[in-house]
């Protein structure tokens, strides 16, 4: 264990010019248009926020 190595390179590749991937690992913004659903449907900036992290720790 002493000289273990590890590697992880998360890659997604698509044969389409116009595909949108995201990987599962990928760290960023929330999209403001999931926030804006979440919103007109009664929850707060906060509250959306809230729902869309759970979403993933799920």
């Amino acid at each position: 264990m002493d000289h273990a190595v590890v590697r992880a390179i998360p890659e997604i590749t698509a044969n389409n010019l116009d595909a949108s991937l995201i990987h599962e690992a990928a760290i960023g913004k929330i999209a403001g248009e999931q926030l804006i659903k979440l919103m007109t449907l009664g929850l707060t900036e906060q509250e959306a926020e809230e729902q869309i992290v759970n979403g993933f720790l799920k």
